[in-house]
């Protein structure tokens, strides 16, 4: 019954009113540099390294801080194409829903995965060496789903803002 209940609070997670100024504070901070130490963290934020660890700590359980990762130069890595990748199902079903994003989270490819409203049903970051590769991934991944209906893909020409700080606002009074 316990871990049900831990599990329950994690989905719900932390409502934005729950936060106050100082976990906004902090949320700004490491977003900034999610390498920052706690000493320097804490004296930013203005609390010692304890209470301020007991902080990350629950923005942690509670899914507001997801993870830390390191913002790695795709082309230092050969991946030097990156194409938006709109698809429409053949139908709705949950059992073809499921089946294509069982799919799709374990290629390699697809950096991002978002069911969309519109035309299409999905909308799907991809990153590839080339266009060899990217038609590699379209006819040995993609078209071996069985339940596509269209693909329309997009080829990023240049990118002129990228980023992943999340605004923290003000907590509303």
């Amino acid at each position: 019954m316990l871990a049900w209940l831990l599990w329950l609070r994690k989905l719900v997670g932390m409502k934005p009113e729950a936060l106050d100024t100082i976990d906004r504070q902090i949320l700004m901070q490491l977003q900034r540099d999610g390498r920052m130490s706690v000493a320097r963290l804490a004296a930013a934020v203005g609390l010692t390294p304890t209470p301020l660890r007991q902080r990350i700590d629950k923005l942690q359980r509670h899914g507001v801080i997801r993870g830390y990762h390191a913002d790695v130069d795709p082309m230092a890595l050969g991946k030097r194409a990156t194409a938006f990748v709109h698809v429409t199902l053949k139908d709705h079903t949950p059992e073809r829903h499921g089946a294509f994003v069982a799919l799709m989270q374990h290629t390699q490819e697809v950096l991002e995965l978002h069911h969309i409203a519109g035309e299409a049903d999905f909308l799907l970051k991809v990153l590839v060496a080339d266009i060899a590769d990217f038609e590699a991934f379209l006819l040995h991944r993609l078209a071996a789903f069985d339940g596509i209906d269209r693909v329309k893909t997009t080829f990023v020409l240049s990118t002129s803002k990228r980023g992943f700080f999340i605004p923290v606002a003000a907590k509303k009074t």
